[in-house]
């Protein structure tokens, strides 16, 4: 019997190590997913693409591919463009495809997000009412991306019991931006900021990011900054992973056989002037 394989689908980056960091994503996830063949592959900016994957697949003999999308939250891309892309190499290498659902604002990234917080805060003596959680996004054109940001950021709050937690994005084209919610923290009477960037990999955004918080901690003295890991940084994201992967197998969910691809347009590999979550 022929061996099933997963293809990981990552966005891409016109920075060349966010891909590369998403490379040894795939490579470390592949290591804990010995009952599968896994490639990889980015639906813009970055190479190999999604095709390079699937062919690759079939090169090694696999015939029933689950693509497992490193997408945090939906979108135009989820909710359109990958299910399109991914459906038209069923019937071209003659193999089925199925598609995994997007992370989302789930128990296991809160556990998760809570995880990576502990370990950046661990070595440090604060205060929890004297700490302001920030939750970090890229922004996105579709409200519920940033309303499942916003849940989030609210669950880990809770979990920790923080006083006050407040999102913030990097893109300038979504409200508000890192920069004015870094102008109404500086004013609150919380000493200490914690930082999750709902990132997963290296990128212009976060480069952006950590340039301006490296400012407003040279600014502003007073302010205690800590800034945890990117989410594919460790391994915590597998157990997620594979929460959508078994999905996926138990018959729950497949988004090429439940996206309506009737009149769909191809997507174009492009430049980046629009916004999403990373």
């Amino acid at each position: 019997m022929s061996k099933k394989g997963i293809l990981l689908c990552g966005h891409g980056t016109c920075k060349e190590r966010g891909a590369k960091a998403f490379q040894e994503f795939a490579e470390r996830f592949a290591s804990q997913a010995t009952d599968y063949e896994v490639e990889y592959g980015f639906l813009e900016l970055s190479e190999p693409d999604f095709e390079t994957g699937v062919n690759r697949l079939v090169e090694k003999g696999v015939i029933d591919i689950i693509a497992v999308p490193v997408f945090l939250f939906t979108g135009v891309h989820m909710q359109r463009d990958i299910p399109y892309v991914l459906n038209s190499f069923q019937e071209k290498y003659n193999v089925k495809i199925q598609l995994a659902n997007y992370i989302g604002a789930c128990n296991e990234m809160v556990e998760y997000g809570v995880q990576l917080i502990n370990e950046t805060l661990k070595e440090k003596d604060w205060k929890i009412e004297e700490t302001a959680f920030l939750g970090l996004g890229i922004g996105a054109s579709k409200a519920e991306a940033n309303g499942d940001l916003a849940k989030m950021t609210r669950l880990i709050q809770e979990k920790q019991n923080y006083p006050f937690a407040i999102n913030a994005y990097t893109s300038s084209m979504t409200y508000p931006a890192l920069p004015m919610v870094l102008d109404w923290l500086k004013v609150l009477p919380f000493k200490n900021i914690v930082m999750t960037p709902f990132v997963f990999f290296p990128g212009v955004y976060m480069d952006r990011a950590f340039d301006t918080m490296e400012v407003f901690a040279k600014e502003n003295s007073d302010k205690n900054i800590a800034i945890a890991p990117l989410l594919g940084d460790t391994n915590g994201l597998f157990e997620v992973l594979n929460t959508r992967l078994q999905e996926v197998l138990d018959g729950k969910i497949d988004l090429i056989a439940s996206t309506d691809l009737t009149g769909v347009e191809p997507h174009h590999h492009h430049g980046h002037n629009h916004v999403h979550h990373h």
